[in-house]
């Protein structure tokens, strides 16, 4: 018998390319032109992909608790007032004001 005290070993997250792309975008709440991929979540921790098409923006914010961690891997991003291409990392506390944005033309 287990005992109620005890807790699952960690386990290892991996996610390919082929299965990244096998899931489906979706929209984000009140951003028109922007969508995000769900890749891993623990409780409110997620790590996912986000597209911002061209013209498009999230709005400034901050969150309670959340870091955010951003790579660019494709295109070009407007974040914390500076632009920020592929291979670029954004790091975000908690508790700062941020916005993310595409100022480019819309295709």
């Amino acid at each position: 018998m287990e005992d109620a005290t005890s807790t699952a070993a960690p386990v290892a997250t991996l996610v390919t390319r082929a299965a990244a792309e096998g899931l489906p975008w979706h929209p984000l709440e009140a951003y028109e032109g922007v969508d995000y991929k769900l890749l891993w979540r623990s409780g409110k921790s997620v790590a996912g992909l986000m597209r911002i098409a061209p013209g498009s923006s999230v709005a400034m914010h901050a969150h309670v608790r959340s870091h955010h961690h951003i790579w660019v891997i494709e295109g070009d991003a407007e974040m914390m007032g500076q632009r920020v291409g592929p291979g670029g990392y954004v790091h975000i506390p908690a508790g700062v004001d941020h916005d993310i944005s595409d100022r480019s033309a819309p295709a």
